[in-house]
């Protein structure tokens, strides 16, 4: 019986490990009983580099999440929302967007109407269902919002030009699409947005001068002539700043101070010629260039817009 059991474990062995076919041999049997194959390696995707960052670098993240708009001073952010019915909501966050308690913030927002209306400060209370400071002002109808905030201590003061209908107007949807990605081009290295009847095309460049391109349908250049503009870029301290008409180059051109920050927004306020006054929020990244948004390579903002 010893001898018959050693006999077996030599062969079971040779058995397995033969790779000799025998007459009769079932193919389908011998891969059912056969470790099954490691997986393939997945196919490699292309690379997110929003995706990515966001999260991990400071400020590599303005994308908003309670759907206003994200402005940024020193290591902080405030994401501001003003509904249609004139509740006002800042959400705070640190550098890589975590949230910052609404016991952490404290202050005040002043609305000043562009037209008729009185001007008015409002004390910010904190709201910890919402995670924010809240306050309620009157219905929006292209105000402007400045808000003065300490945010862990540290001052943060800016102001948002709001039109009519709020921040939703504004903001439809995050912008982070590369040029070739979006339906959208950036025939002069700008960022793109649509009109009612075409499209402009906004440069920002880090120097601080502005132009805007007005672009047709399919995005081919057309007269800017008697096209009125203004553009407030969402940075501490910053005017708005009114648009004049280069004649020879056929584009408007307007200049800010230079910009330190590497994202920025800004919302334009724009009247074709015999056409109606919009608002369109328009986002730059400018990091490592000096005169391109998005990286230098136009990334397209595309955002909603809302004409008054």
């Amino acid at each position: 019986m010893r001898q018959i059991l050693l006999s077996l474990l030599v062969s079971i062995p040779l058995v397995a490990c033969s790779t000799k076919e025998t007459p009769g041999h079932d193919h389908a049997r011998a891969a059912a009983t056969q470790a099954p194959a490691a997986a393939p390696s997945p196919a490699p995707t292309p690379h997110d580099h929003a995706a990515s960052t966001a999260g991990t670098r400071p400020h590599a993240d303005h994308n908003p999440r309670h759907g206003g708009l994200v402005t940024m001073e020193g290591d902080n952010h405030v994401e501001v929302v003003v509904g249609a019915d004139g509740a006002i909501d800042l959400y705070a966050s640190d550098a890589v967007r975590t949230p910052i308690p609404p016991k952490d913030v404290t202050g005040t927002i002043t609305i000043e109407p562009k037209g008729k209306g009185q001007k008015q400060t409002l004390t910010l209370a904190p709201n910890e269902a919402k995670g924010s400071l809240s306050a309620k002002g009157p219905a929006p109808d292209k105000a402007d919002y400045t808000w003065d905030l300490k945010v862990r201590g540290a001052p943060m003061k800016m102001t948002l030009t709001v039109p009519a209908g709020g921040t939703a107007s504004l903001v439809d949807a995050p912008a982070a699409h590369p040029a070739g990605d979006h339906a959208h081009g950036s025939p002069h290295g700008g960022v793109v947005q649509s009109l009612a009847d075409g499209h402009v095309e906004v440069k920002l460049e880090k120097t601080g001068d502005i132009t805007v391109w007005m672009l047709d349908a399919a995005e081919k250049p057309r007269s800017a002539k008697g096209v009125k503009a203004s553009l407030r870029p969402v940075v501490a301290g910053s005017k708005e700043v009114e648009l004049a008409y280069d004649e020879k180059a056929d584009v408007l051109r307007g200049k800010i101070d230079p910009v330190k920050q590497d994202h920025v927004d800004g919302v334009l306020s724009i009247t074709p010629a015999g056409g109606t006054a919009t608002s369109i929020r328009f986002a730059f990244h400018l990091e490592g260039h000096a005169g391109a948004g998005h990286d230098g390579h136009g990334h397209d903002g595309h955002t909603g817009h809302e004409g008054h």
